[in-house]
């Protein structure tokens, strides 16, 4: 385990390098304009935080394809794993080779633009001009540093993770809601941002509400964050709390 912690934390300081690269070559992640989504924007919103392997970005989708800028300012040492272009969806995933006491760890930035999407035909969420409008710049630790990144409004995000509902996933909504409860307006953003708003609810009732049920999980909850805070009684609230959306 000491082994794996230190290679979280030796991916963590690279990524915060290639944030600060591209914090100055995007002027401040204004040009593009980014968002970042997935687990580092998690520690925005929550006093917990948990090691993340990749750094995502989310774009709206403009004339031509700004995946096209952002391939021209990577940081140094990424090269191009995947890349897509279909319609109103890009996607552009950059990878690195870090070398630690003899171990190849892979570093990996993506980038969605125009829809982020999850494996399921239904799971698409557009990037539109408000998540633009509303994302807030704030000051965020990554490998023990603050750095002022762009991050989702709150609605955003929650509905993000919803459509997502990895296990990681249905682990920070646990945590999202404890700490800052239901985001207020959700059903009218979820109509505004899903094509297919059913797997808003689809998504709470057939995977998140019963996994958050199941006896094992407040011990993998607690176990992802590393605290002992997290009691039976949060859990219950966090169901409850729930469980009104549906």
């Amino acid at each position: 385990m000491p082994r794996a912690i230190n290679l979280m934390k030796r991916r963590e300081e690279e990524i915060l390098k290639s944030l600060l690269s591209l914090s100055e070559s995007t002027k401040a992640f204004t040009n593009p304009e980014l968002i970042i989504v997935g687990g580092y924007a998690l520690r925005a919103f929550i006093s917990f935080s948990r090691f993340t392997r990749d750094c995502d970005f989310a774009l709206m989708k403009k004339n031509g394809w700004n995946i096209d800028e952002v391939r021209e300012i990577l940081p140094e040492g990424y090269s191009i794993e995947e890349e897509q272009k279909r319609s109103d969806y890009g996607f552009l995933r950059c990878v690195k080779l870090v070398k630690h006491n003899g171990a190849r760890i892979k570093v990996s930035m993506d980038f969605v633009e125009g829809e982020i999407r999850g494996r399921g035909a239904k799971e698409v969420i557009v990037v539109d001009e408000v998540m633009i409008r509303n994302r807030k710049f704030i000051s965020i630790p990554v490998a023990n540093k603050p750095i002022e990144l762009p991050i989702p409004d709150y609605r955003d995000y929650f509905i993000t993770k919803v459509v997502s509902a990895r296990a990681s996933d249905i682990r920070d909504i646990a945590s999202l809601v404890r700490e800052n409860g239901i985001p207020s307006k959700l059903k009218e953003r979820v109509r505004e941002v899903l094509p297919y708003p059913e797997i808003f609810q689809e998504k709470l009732k057939e995977k998140i509400i019963p996994e958050m049920r199941r006896k094992t999980f407040l011990d993998s909850w607690r176990g992802i964050f590393a605290t002992t805070k997290y009691g039976e009684e949060d859990k219950k609230r966090v169901i409850m709390q729930l469980e009104r959306l549906v």
